[in-house]
């Protein structure tokens, strides 16, 4: 039940993302950006996947590299999340899922939006 939700949220989007015209004014604001100016880790996130669902990557890449490369990882923890089996059975999973490996990635997001703000 709580896969098909996640599928069906993930479809509309997809589909919405598709479907609206190119453009910015109807994303959402980055609450970072609209109160400093400065750009968190994730700005330029919905472009990246609009850009990915009309199978853009040099766009994609554009918007928010470190987002766009490190993209199988937040997609590895979902597996972990609605598969707890797979990390038993693959010890890659188990460390990919793991908290230091989490951390880690916050640690790279946050390093990523200093140095894309210099």
């Amino acid at each position: 039940m709580k896969l098909r939700l996640v599928y069906l949220m993930l479809g509309t989007t997809a589909c919405l993302l598709l479907a609206l015209p190119p453009g910015e004014r109807w994303m959402l604001p980055c609450p970072l950006h609209a109160l400093t100016g400065l750009e968190c880790p994730f700005c330029g996130g919905q472009r990246m996947v609009r850009a990915l669902l009309h199978a853009d990557w040099a766009t994609a890449y554009a918007c928010n590299p470190f987002l766009l490369l490190s993209l199988p990882l937040p997609a590895a923890w979902l597996l972990c999340y609605f598969l707890p089996v797979l990390p038993q059975r693959l010890p890659l999973f188990r460390r990919i899922c793991s908290v230091p490996a989490f951390f880690l990635y916050l640690t790279a997001a946050l390093l990523w939006g200093i140095a894309r703000n210099l």
